[in-house]
């Protein structure tokens, strides 16, 4: 009977009712883009609240379309039905593809938004927010998350519990995690388990306002903003810091492990890798763990990125590629990510495709807003000598071609008109492109498996949709805002790997947590 018990209280069953709110505030930004970000880029992709984001956020809905139908607010509600005497009460949601800077009236309306919602809902014993950790806002000067989180508790006051996820990207400061009675993080790049995670800290929440445990925490932060090969969790180095995670929190005494390995664009003089723990109610334990983590994370950090192949040599790699008899060979433009907050217009690779293109079926998307607006209005069919220069202030090389007007599309996806020039599908796009689904192609006529290589925007997630589609995958050095170089451009507060190699990562620790 005690085990029955014991395991009832693992999914909060039981006490008192209990009203919590939950919505999102979700944006990585990247500090190098000559794009800001305004209200029209959260209304292209997610802006939901009240019974419209109850709606979305229940098994039967779809929270974000085209990506994932369950992510972490569905995950949330679902902690809350299992939970049992629950009342998941709906709030704002709000998220865009990740691009530039948000600016200082698109941030406003957000906080408004959720303040708003908040004011709306009622008493509430708790509340869950979901957060990426690494927004930029023009001119704000500090962490957006940790202003969010500040205007949230001056509302709420100070007897409501809050509990936030993040991106494994987001970077953590003292004004982020001390408001946060339960922090968690994905554990999980390319990023699959969204809703995993909203359930594991709507979960613990409800547990924490249940009397059924007591949340304590401890975090490290390491100077540290490179590193770890390609980070994915299942794959060395980093899988050993994953299952160490997962094996803490096996521990009953353990309500969760975090590792948050940092979105390198931000502007923040605090950037860096960071570790939580949270523990029921033994704080010796938490910092012996997570001690313990940024150990692990530390040494893992010190394999290098992968190379990163030139332009030539990457196109070189593709023609000889027996894996292009399976599928596109990927081109992955790493200076040009969308989904890390680049406009995606870079021409780099399409100059160098279209030296001769014939040579190979290349899908190329393109941010072009400009030869966008030239193009929509022509009908099929048409053949036009065009200029592609990329995003406007991009700095990009001109690519001139003939080319023929082949398909439009508007969708979840965005604007696009499809040219082709010789063997090359060339997606003009008027807002910056994220393919990283095959419907991206396929909405423009397109079959991605009969391509010979395909430019994506993105390092990771495009991976999920095409396992089955691309089986190789070559990291590609251009000229764009999401250059890794750059992070050596930004001043930090203290010094960090890998601009300045170190022993250790104490000092700089207590530096940024502010504990010196």
């Amino acid at each position: 009977m005690s085990r029955i018990v014991d395991r009832l209280r693992t999914l909060g069953r039981g006490g008192r009712r209990l009203r919590i709110g939950y919505g999102r505030i979700f944006h990585e930004g990247c500090a190098f883009s000559p794009m800001p970000t305004t209200e029209a880029d959260f209304h292209r992709m997610h802006v939901m609240e009240g019974a419209e984001l109850a709606r979305a956020a229940s098994l039967q809905g779809t929270e974000l379309k085209s990506f994932f139908p369950h992510a972490e607010l569905t995950g949330f509600v679902q902690a809350a039905k299992i939970a049992g005497n629950v009342e998941a009460v709906p709030l704002a949601s709000s998220m865009a593809v990740p691009s530039g800077p948000i600016t200082r009236a698109c941030f406003e309306w957000l906080v408004d938004r959720l303040l708003t919602s908040l004011a709306q809902a009622g008493e509430l014993d708790g509340l869950y927010l979901a957060l990426h950790g690494s927004m930029e806002v023009i001119g704000l000067g500090e962490s957006p998350e940790g202003v969010i989180l500040r205007r949230v508790r001056e509302q709420i006051g100070a007897d409501v519990r809050i509990a936030a996820s993040f991106d494994l990207h987001g970077n953590m400061t003292p004004s982020v995690v001390d408001p946060l009675d339960i922090l968690v993080a994905y554990r999980t790049n390319p990023h699959w388990d969204l809703a995993p995670t909203g359930f594991r800290a709507g979960n613990r929440l409800i547990r924490t306002l249940r009397g059924q445990v007591r949340p304590v925490k401890a975090w490290r932060k390491l100077p540290l903003v490179l590193g770890g090969g390609t980070t994915v969790n299942f794959m060395n180095p980093m899988r050993g810091v994953f299952a160490r995670m997962s094996a803490m929190e096996e521990d009953p005494r353990v309500l969760a492990a975090s590792l948050f390995m940092v979105h390198p664009f931000t502007s923040s003089t605090e950037l860096g890798w960071s570790v939580h723990v949270i523990t029921d109610g033994d704080a010796d334990l938490a910092e012996r763990l997570a001690d313990e983590l940024a150990d692990l994370a530390w040494e893992a950090a010190r394999t290098p990125i992968p190379k990163l192949s030139p332009i030539d040599e990457a196109i070189a790699e593709a023609k000889g590629s027996l894996f292009r008899k399976l599928g596109p060979v990927t081109l992955v433009d790493t200076d040009d990510i969308v989904g890390a907050g680049a406009p995606g217009g870079s021409t780099q690779i399409l100059e160098r495709l279209a030296a001769e293109p014939r040579a190979l079926r290349a899908l190329v998307p393109v941010h072009d807003p400009e030869l966008y607006a030239q193009l929509e209005g022509l009908p099929l069919g048409t053949e036009v000598e065009v200029e592609v220069r990329g995003t406007p202030g991009y700095d990009q090389p001109v690519v001139p071609l003939r080319v023929r007007v082949e398909a439009k599309s508007t969708s979840e996806f965005g604007a696009r008109v499809r040219v082709d020039a010789g063997s090359i599908h060339l997606a003009i796009a008027k807002d910056p492109p994220l393919p990283i689904h095959p419907g991206f192609w396929r909405e423009l006529g397109v079959d991605p498996r009969e391509a010979d290589v395909m430019v994506q925007k993105n390092f990771f997630h495009y991976r999920i949709f095409y396992a089955a589609l691309s089986f190789r995958h070559v990291p590609v050095a251009s000229r764009g805002a999401t250059n890794l170089g750059r992070v050596t451009e930004l001043p930090q507060r203290v010094p960090s790997r890998p601009t300045v190699e170190l022993r250790d990562w104490r000092e700089g620790d207590r530096l940024l947590r502010g504990r010196a």
